[in-house]
């Protein structure tokens, strides 16, 4: 029985009861957690395909947040959560509106190795204030998510994680009527991982027409992190873990099967390289192209190759990032500032996928270039490390926006293609920043949006009148407004400055959103993203 308090939906598989919540901006709204998409992948499903779920009769207590998918949180300092961890959340003002609302589905980031959609970090609270519908979920992370086996007959050739998204998205399809939203009216969003997750949904035909929309922060399938080289990371992991190398890999799966899972997160993350890293490859486990092709292949081929004869080439996007990316690299180097020493001329930081030999004379007249560019005649420190960020700002995160960009603008398609770039610099608010990279640095990190998108457990609500809270309105109204009619300006207080990319490539212009509001600028990185852009052949660029 629904009581007002304790409202039941009926999903395809059986009834769901949530509970009524009011938002931290005062909007009352219905929590719906942990609804199950999939049969838990624990036993003999680790690493496997999903399942689907079996159905039930009596509706399921949805009113609580499920676990995280296992990792390492950095915040708690230890390993946290469970391999049963793929349930969906929806929030959604009422279960039968007049008209069903549009729909926003978030994936969030965390370098394909962590993160999870906890209200600790994704709160609805600033959302729901707008009529939409907003879905968020966890997906496989880490090995877990992305092992990647050679073998066909095991039927594990990697990207379960970004599959576990696809089963997701179909969910959300079938049964989101039932709570309101618009299954023909979705926006698929995220961020890093999570841009790049949805940037993948937008090439592979598996995710053919399961949204309308999209909105791609601070990753994409263009980033040079965006898919994982194929370096025998399995045999390495199952290694790391006891396994004498003998029997192939269906021996070595035996031994991943068995293996606790709190052991294998303490081991993924121990298993790249010093070259490795001093070539900034970013995780050992994440998405692949995959060895073979099936029915359920994700990644068939290069995605620059995915990106060309995309089906979302024909869908609008908003595509951007933040001013500050690379600060999120603050970190490692004060750790070990011996990075900046070994920089040398630069030449691993010239993008791998040039295929240039490392020593070459090719190799080092590129990364000679880039050290000319961010550095003039001075030499990387520790003290001038501003360089080296911006640098990362733009190999990282950057470059890759500004390539899909032009591809979508090169394919001669008549969708829409808005850029944004995130600019504001808050004391108390750029979340990330403050606790993951410095307090004391200013500017706007990798992750700093996502403060004001998100209600988040750092902060309470901005005071109505702040410069944090008019950011916190203008992101949620052109995310919102986009999400609901295709347009980000429409009926919303920025007017209509906020254009599409023209039909040309060649400089575009960038809605700045800063501490002073909003203004529709030149993007101020074209002249570095022309820098990026001289180092590849044509063929290779978009």
């Amino acid at each position: 029985m629904s009581q007002p308090d304790h409202p039941v939906a009926v999903t395809q598989y059986g009834p769901v009861r949530g509970v009524k919540k009011t938002a931290a901006t005062g909007v009352e709204y219905l929590n719906f957690q942990r609804i199950p998409y999939c049969k838990p992948p624990i036993g003999e499903r680790r690493f496997k395909d999903l399942e689907l779920p079996e159905p039930w009769t009596e509706p399921l207590d949805c009113t609580q947040q499920g676990p995280s998918g296992y990792q390492f949180n950095k915040l708690l300092n230890k390993i946290v959560g469970s391999e049963d961890h793929l349930y969906m959340n929806v929030y959604t003002k009422e279960l039968k509106p007049a008209k069903l609302r549009p729909v926003m589905v978030w994936i969030h980031g965390g370098a394909f190795m962590r993160g999870s959609s906890g209200t600790e970090m994704y709160g609805p609270d600033y959302l729901i204030q707008k009529d939409i519908v907003l879905v968020t979920f966890n997906y496989r992370i880490g090995a877990f998510g992305f092992l990647s086996l050679d073998s066909k007959e095991l039927g594990i050739p990697g990207n379960g994680g970004l599959k576990d998204q696809n089963v997701a998205l179909r969910w959300v399809r079938d049964n989101i009527a039932q709570f309101g939203g618009d299954p023909d009216n979705v926006t698929l969003f995220g961020e890093s991982a999570g841009g790049c997750s949805v940037h993948y949904h937008m090439v592979s035909s598996q995710s053919r027409q399961l949204f309308r929309r999209a909105i791609v922060m601070s990753g994409c399938t263009l980033n040079n992190w965006s898919t994982a080289p194929r370096r025998g990371m399995a045999e390495r992991l199952a290694k790391a873990l006891g396994w004498n190398g003998k029997g192939g890999e269906a021996e070595l799966l035996k031994v991943l099967r068995a293996t606790p899972a709190e052991e294998i997160i303490k081991h993924q993350d121990l298993l790249l390289t010093k070259n490795e890293l001093e070539n900034r490859i970013l995780f050992a486990f994440g998405p692949v192209v995959e060895p073979y092709v099936t029915e359920s292949t994700f990644i068939p081929k290069a995605p620059l190759e995915m990106c060309r004869e995309a089906w979302s080439n024909d869908i609008d996007i908003l595509i951007g990032g933040n001013a500050e990316e690379g600060l999120f690299c603050l970190s490692s180097i004060k750790e070990s500032p011996a990075i900046m020493d070994n920089l040398k001329n630069f030449e691993y930081l010239v993008p791998t996928e040039l295929e240039l030999v490392r020593g070459s004379q090719a190799c080092q007249q590129y990364g000679l270039k880039l050290k000319k560019f961010y550095y003039g005649g001075s030499q990387p420190s520790f003290d001038n490390r501003e360089g080296y960020l911006t640098l990362m700002t733009d190999k990282l995160f950057w470059h890759g926006l500004h390539r899909t960009v032009c591809s979508r603008i090169s394919s001669q398609k008549p969708a829409k293609t808005f850029v944004y770039r995130f600019a504001v610099d808050s004391e108390t608010y750029n979340h990330y920043r403050i606790y993951f990279c410095d307090r004391n640095v200013r500017g706007t990190a990798h992750a700093d949006d996502l403060s004001y998108l998100f209600k988040n457990v750092f902060s309470p609500v901005p005071d109505v009148g702040t410069m944090e809270y008019r950011t916190m309105q203008t992101l949620v109204e052109l995310f919102t407004n986009f999400a609901t009619v295709g347009s980000p300006n429409v009926g919303g207080s920025v007017g209509d400055i906020w254009q599409p990319v023209g039909a040309k490539v060649e400089p575009y212009k960038c809605l700045n959103i800063n501490n002073g509001g909003v203004s529709f600028i030149d993007l101020p990185e074209m002249r570095r993203m022309l820098l990026w852009d001289s180092l590849y052949k044509r063929e290779q660029l978009y």
